[in-house]
């Protein structure tokens, strides 16, 4: 019995006190983890789509490597994996010919040469997901699988191109949702369905074994695609949801056991906990039985403003890290984020208390392919969009970030997707009668590091008069040229203007700033977009907007 007794103890002690190492020498908490996408990886567009090898799995792992990047995330493919399984067809498998996309040629060549790039890894015995993650280890980083719990970009009938559908899904059209929720929800796997959650979990199992020995760490990417219950009934259904979360977590458990280490569990949610609920992701449930290490909170395809601060605050955990997620790209229409917008989520996160940044989507074998390792600028010569490695210098701390060239904004609605709400005022309606404002968070601490200049934009439905007052200080001077000198005016829908006011630097203050409006001479309008550009010096030496 005392030596059954000890042994338990030992088992608890692996379980609740391991600390997973931190290759680059941060502190546990403090993360900048890069999900790298599996299709971006197994294309090979870094080196032209030419046939994927192991040194190019390598080249692109070392594009991350000895940045501020401490954690690499390997997504697996979800239904689609990037390897033999049991449980699905490798990514882009024709079965020997059978499948194919008809008149669509084009489209199965893009498609059948993910399967050759695999069949080339595996002729010098390896995967995409194995080499990826080895590479990262020997460049001591923090290795994670990234599982995406209900991936939709291959469930769409109407393209009728067989190649592309997974293999389970094809098979229980049965298990679709079937209902209008958001982007292609229609062909959602239901998760009220036992069968179905069956199969996500035998995948996780199946990788889980099949890589334990690579990875530091699981994550389940909810975010991807945030729509797994009938509309109206995720709160319902919320139990089922924590079962699957609990026999991932056994699994985790018993791999920690195998390995002698604590493997971590993460999930990716959306940032307000009343739409994780009504998706059926009750997260307080699962942080409560100890089911999960550490949250990412992110918006669907918009990283720009995240309510970090509000979402923490909600959370009253202390031990359970917080970390947001950006994106490549916002606003409404969408349009891709530049390198001061990239500064300003990164300040805007970690400003607001954020423990770390999960950088999604963000890609920069273009930079080496299309672009030849240079910097291409928008016109005005300030704003660059080049998604580059320079970056990952910069976003991983407040420190690194001071004094570099930001484009503060706000969620201008375009997050508004699979019927979440986001927190923001915009577009504001203004008129003679009425004064309104809205609220800007600047991470800087402009008091210490005093930019040279700010500047607001502001857009607006149609040509407007206006007062505006910044923290009860009036803001007159117009520069009329910094529009495109920013690259602020891309987009524009019918007789809608850009502004460009110039702010008292003093005025402003890390933290909620107050932008309010009024209507001169009766003019109604609307207010559908405003930033801030904090100038701290030539875009050569502190950064391009």
């Amino acid at each position: 019995m005392k030596i059954r007794m000890t042994g338990l103890l030992i088992l608890f002690s692996l379980l609740g006190s391991f600390v997973s190492g931190s290759p680059k020498g941060h502190p546990l908490r403090h993360r900048l983890i890069f999900n790298c996408d599996g299709t971006d990886l197994l294309g090979n567009p870094m080196f032209n789509r030419r046939l994927l090898s192991v040194a190019d799995v390598n080249a692109y792992v070392d594009a991350y490597a000895n940045t501020q990047v401490t954690t690499f995330m390997m997504c697996s493919g979800s239904d689609y994996p990037y390897y033999r399984s049991k449980y699905g067809r490798v990514f882009g498998d024709n079965r020997n010919g059978l499948l194919n996309c008809g008149t669509d040629t084009a489209g199965y060549r893009n498609l059948f040469s993910y399967y050759q790039n695999h069949l080339n890894l595996e002729k010098a015995g390896t995967d995409v997901i194995q080499a990826a993650l080895r590479r990262a280890k020997e460049k001591k980083m923090e290795t994670f699988i990234s599982y995406r719990m209900n991936d939709l970009h291959f469930c769409d009938t109407t393209t009728r191109c067989p190649i592309e559908y997974t293999d389970f899904w094809l098979a229980h059209p049965q298990y679709w949702l079937n209902e209008d929720i958001g982007w292609k929800s229609r062909g959602a796997l239901n998760y009220s369905f036992k069968e179905v959650r069956e199969q996500k979990l035998n995948m996780i199992k199946e990788q889980i074994d099949r890589y334990g020995e690579l990875i530091e760490g699981y994550d389940l990417d909810f975010m991807r695609f945030p729509t797994y219950f009938k509309k109206d009934s995720g709160v319902v259904n919320a139990p089922l949801m924590t079962e699957l979360v609990k026999a991932v977590k056994a699994e985790i458990d018993g791999l920690s056991v195998r390995k002698g280490k604590k493997i971590l569990l993460s999930v990716r949610i959306p940032p307000d906990w009343d739409f994780c609920l009504q998706k059926g992701f009750d997260v307080k449930e699962w942080i409560r039985q100890g089911l999960v290490d550490f949250v990412t909170i992110g918006i669907f395809f918009n990283g720009a403003v995240i309510p970090v601060a509000k979402f923490k605050s909600q959370l009253n955990e202390p031990s359970v890290p917080v970390y947001a997620s950006t994106e490549n790209g916002g606003s409404s229409p969408r349009q891709p984020f530049s390198h001061g917008i990239y500064r300003s989520m990164a300040s805007h996160i970690l400003a607001q208390g954020g423990d770390g940044i999960y950088l999604f989507n963000y890609f920069v074998a273009e930079y080496y392919s299309t672009y030849k390792s240079k910097l291409y600028l928008e016109d005005g010569g300030n704003v660059c969009k080049v998604i580059a490695p320079g970056l990952l210098n910069e976003m991983g701390s407040l420190e690194t970030l001071r004094k570099r060239n930001k484009i503060y904004c706000m969620d201008d609605g375009c997050s508004a997707e699979w019927g979440y709400k986001p927190d923001t005022k915009l577009p504001l309606m203004l008129s003679s009668d009425n004064q309104d404002y809205v609220t800007l968070f600047i991470g800087d601490d402009t008091k210490r590091d005093i930019p040279e200049e700010a500047i607001l934009f502001l857009r607006t439905n149609h040509p407007a008069q206006m007062e505006i007052m910044v923290n009860g200080v009036k803001v007159e001077t117009q520069k009329p040229e910094y529009v495109n000198l920013f690259d602020r005016a891309q987009n524009l829908r019918k007789d809608e203007v850009v502004y460009a006011f110039i702010v008292p630097v003093s005025c402003l203050q890390q933290g909620d700033n107050q932008v309010s409006f009024r209507s001169v001479f009766n003019d109604p309008f609307a207010v559908k977009r405003v930033e801030i550009a904090l100038k701290y010096g030539d875009v050569k030496t502190h950064g391009y907007f």
